[in-house]
């Protein structure tokens, strides 16, 4: 009993237990002190060596259907969710299948199919399907704002909200009817910075500079023009190679990616036609597949 001790002992039984709380003080310190740098060394590496999933969605258009477009297109993002994509990338104006490459379609039924953004049905649709699959959605239409139709690439959320919207720059033969874009944004996304330009605005190296200084990680461009190693796939290995960006480029008859130091990371095309007829659906030249790669982080 303590009673019982000697004023010596009870002197060094104290002096014991100080030293004890001072050796458990100084643990929890240097376990404070060092495990937080080990979490924080920890969660930098994991960033540095992080990617995220893309998934381009290479699927044949019908020409100003949007509705027989969105319903080949929802299965396709389905798989690529089910296939672990972060980031599901369809072409250049799926929903209204390119619609402003014919000419001959009349003006009053090509600003018909002109989609308000973000209220449009199947803006709606689109939403509602990156909520359900808890994905990222890059979706190429035209675009309604007001009495102005644009070549937009919509980003939504998976939280099936918008994330913003990037409006095509170089229109060359679509300045008959749509208005070109001013704005060269990045997008946060929480998964990485991501920069958005379409088809032909990869012709234009100030454009896409212009874009990676706006913080981009990496770069998408969906596309529904010309394609393939001559005419395509040099352009995009030069952007890539100037601003030390992947760029994920996602056509109806080709999937690409192009490194940071320029060289074609992965190329396969797929057929040589844009576009099918409705009744050609299901046919040998409906060629369409989902494909995927995994963008680093750091893409530099």
């Amino acid at each position: 009993m303590m009673k019982n001790r000697r004023p010596d002992q009870l002197h060094t039984i104290y002096d014991c237990r100080r030293q004890q709380q001072a050796v458990r003080l100084l643990t929890v310190c240097l376990a404070v002190l060092f495990g937080c740098e080990f979490v924080s060394n920890a969660q930098s590496e994991s960033r540095s060596n992080a990617t995220v999933r893309v998934a381009g969605i290479v699927l044949k258009w019908i020409r100003a259907d949007k509705e027989a477009n969105f319903h080949r297109l929802e299965p396709m993002v389905r798989e690529a969710a089910k296939g672990s994509a972060r980031i599901v990338v369809t072409t250049e104006c799926f929903l209204d299948g390119y619609a402003i490459k014919d000419k001959s379609i009349p003006l009053a039924d090509y600003r018909a199919l002109g989609e308000p953004i973000p209220d449009g049905k199947y803006v709606q649709r689109l939403a509602a399907l990156a909520l359900e699959l808890k994905i990222h959605l890059v979706a190429g239409m035209t675009e309604a704002d007001g009495d102005l139709r644009y070549n937009t690439s919509v980003l939504i959320g998976p939280d099936g909200k918008m994330l913003g919207k990037y409006r095509k720059h170089a229109l060359e033969h679509e300045l008959v009817r749509n208005t070109p874009g001013t704005n060269t944004p990045a997008f946060d996304t929480g998964l990485g910075r991501l920069g958005m330009m379409i088809c032909a605005d990869r012709k234009h190296p100030d454009l896409v500079s212009s874009i990676v200084a706006d913080g981009a990680e990496f770069l998408i461009c969906p596309s529904g023009g010309m394609f393939g190693p001559k005419s395509n796939d040099p352009i995009l290995q030069a952007r890539s190679k100037e601003n030390g960006r992947y760029i994920v480029f996602v056509h109806p008859c080709e999937f690409l990616v192009t490194g940071p130091d320029g060289r074609i990371v992965t190329t396969t095309l797929l057929g040589d036609s844009l576009e099918i007829s409705a009744a050609e659906t299901g046919s040998e030249k409906d060629t369409k597949q989902v494909f995927y790669f995994d963008v680093p982080f750091k893409a530099r």
